[in-house]
Formats: C-alpha cells, structure tokens, sequence
C-alpha cells in the first residue's frame, strides 16, 4: 500500500549503474532560474487539444500558478528506459506505466534533444546543458575521453550536501558521473531485471535524495529486431515488470511519502534506428512525474524538453540551477539548503 504523502515532505528519485566513488564538495555559483508552469495540487479543465494515444482516462490540465509554499523534498529518483517510445505505453504492454500515468501527471508531448543517441541524451537530461556545451558527443565508453565538461545535477546535489546513485544497465554512463559528485555507481547487469532489484535494494537500504536508474531493454531489442516487432514489444513488457519492482520497494518504503519519481527515456527509434535522421519518432519521449503534490491523471500542455527533467529536479530539491543551464522546471522551487563544504 502506498503511504498518504503530506504536503509538508517530498522526496525525488532518479534510476542508473557498479563502481564506487568518494564524494567530495564544492560550492556551486546559483544562477536565475527559468520560470515555467508548475505543477498545481488541484485539477483544472480537460485540455482540448490533448493526445489521445495512451488509453487513459481524460487527463487534467496543470495550471500556471504555483504553490505558496513548496513541499519540502528529500528523494528525486529518475528513471530512464531506454528507447522507449511513448506510443508504446498501453494497458496491454505496459500496465505498470498505465497506473503511473493515474497516479502522477504526464507530458502532452516530450522531445530528447537532436543528438539522439544513449550517452549525448542522458547528459543532457541530467545535466540541463545541451551536447555542444556538455561535450558528451560520441556514444560508448571510453575511459580515456574523460567526463561531462558541464556540472550535473549530482555536482550541485553533491555540494550541497545530499547523498547520490546511479544504477545504469550500460557503461557508457559512467561519463556523465563526474569523479567526487556521485557517491554510489553501480552496473549489476545489462538488462533490466539485474539493475532494478538492486536499484530497489539500494533504495531500501541507503534512500539516496537523488538516484538515476537506466534500463536498457527496449534500445537493445529495437536495434536488434526494430522498434514496434514484437521483440521490442516484448522488451518494453519486460522494462514495465522492471518498472515495477523499482516502485513497489519506493512505495513500500518509509520514505514513499517524501520521494518524487520521473520516469523518462532518451531517446525513441524507428526501424532499427534512433539517431541521424530528422524522423519525429527518434526524438518522442514519454515524460512521467508522481509525487507529492502531483496532479492525479494530470496533464502538462505543451511540449517538455529533457533538459527540463535536470531543471525539475533541481528545484525540487530545493538546489540553485547551475549557470547557464537550459531547461524549465515543472515543479514549484523549493525552499534553498546551503552549500555543504567538505
């Protein structure tokens, strides 16, 4: 059973992958944040010219105006399925997503950005900065290339004292996690099922603020068999059990009641494809939002960018945006904590 979440307690939560670092601080230089529609606590009219792709029941509209207050956050957990397309999400397939989007608020539309590749799209999502400023443009690991050259949301989580993880199915993520800003990284498998029972066990035990959990399901079937066969279908199934097992430890926990989820992807596809063509397919994402203070079958109008999930989690943890960085927050900011000098 899920516990009743209070206006007074927030958490975040974030899904990714297995080495462990130090972590160390330093102070982070806030910069204005960009203003963007938040997240209300109360319905608003069905929008007229929302998508009727996912059978869900009519969605509210999130109005503009903010809470007076924020709720306080303590967990921000992300998480990424790879290659996921939104069009895919149906009662039949995904029936975990089904119950997500009833709980929380969706996007009308979300976009990765155009280097829509695993590695360049992640840093962008978890960074607020797009590929020409992060420099995260190949798309493999390779240890001697170095990491992002833009601070993450784990940089500023870091320097102000918050404890991070990332549990990722794929190597190549380990360069978007910046030495002495992500106290736990961990890669137990390659596909879904490995990554989420730990990332569930890590939860349970450690309840990191802020997590990034990846799965790698659905890009590998769709590379393998094309996006939409039935082994990608079949794949998507499989990341919607993983799904699962991540959010029944979040919502069993002590901490369900004070934790914000984000379930995204980085990029869609299309034929055996996701990158080097215009095609709308390879860019579409689903964007997902639950927590406290989160609409119930809401509705974001519009469209949502991935650099908006860096913004989002920043203010909901009440963190200062780094400067320069792009994206619009979809929650109200929170109340700032102080930079932690270690």
């Amino acid at each position: 059973m899920r516990k009743v979440l209070t206006p007074d307690r927030l958490a975040a939560v974030l899904v990714v992958g297995v080495a462990v670092y130090a972590v160390r601080g330093g102070s982070m230089v806030p910069a204005p944040e960009a203003s963007a529609p938040a997240l209300a606590l109360s319905p608003a009219p069905v929008a007229p010219n929302a998508k009727a792709a996912l059978t869900v029941p009519a969605p509210v509209v999130v109005p503009a105006p903010a809470p007076a207050l924020a709720p306080i956050i303590e967990h921000v957990i992300i998480i990424s399925e790879d290659g996921l397309r939104p069009d895919v999400l149906s009662e039949k397939h995904t029936p975990r997503h089904m119950q997500l989007l009833r709980e929380g608020t969706r996007a009308n539309e979300a976009r990765t950005i155009p280097e829509s590749d695993t590695l360049p799209s992640h840093a962008a999502m978890l960074s607020g900065f797009g590929a020409a400023d992060h420099g995260l443009s190949w798309n493999s690991y390779k240890k001697d290339r170095g990491f992002s050259q833009v601070p993450t949301i784990f940089s500023v989580a870091t320097a102000h004292g918050l404890s991070t993880a990332m549990i990722v199915g794929k190597p190549k993520l380990r360069h978007i996690a910046i030495p002495n800003t992500v106290g736990h990284f961990e890669r137990p498998s390659y596909l879904c099922g490995g990554v989420a029972k730990r990332a569930a066990a890590y939860f349970t035990a450690s309840k990191p603020e802020l997590m990034f959990v990846h799965f790698s399901d659905p890009d590998e079937y769709g590379h393998s068999h094309g996006w939409m066969s039935e082994s990608y279908l079949t794949a998507v199934g499989n990341s919607d059990r993983c799904l699962s097992t991540l959010l029944d430890a979040i919502d069993r926990s002590d901490a369900a009641a004070t934790t914000l989820v984000i379930v995204t992807a980085d990029h869609g596809g299309h034929a055996r494809h996701h990158s080097g063509s215009p095609h709308a397919l390879d860019l579409e994402i689903p964007w997902i939002i639950r927590g406290p203070g989160i609409v119930e079958g809401g509705l974001i109008p519009g469209t949502v960018n991935t650099v908006d999930t860096a913004a989002t989690v920043l203010a909901a943890l009440g963190l200062p945006r780094s400067p320069n960085m792009r994206g619009s927050a979809r929650v109200a900011q929170a109340r700032p904590r102080k930079v932690i000098v270690r």
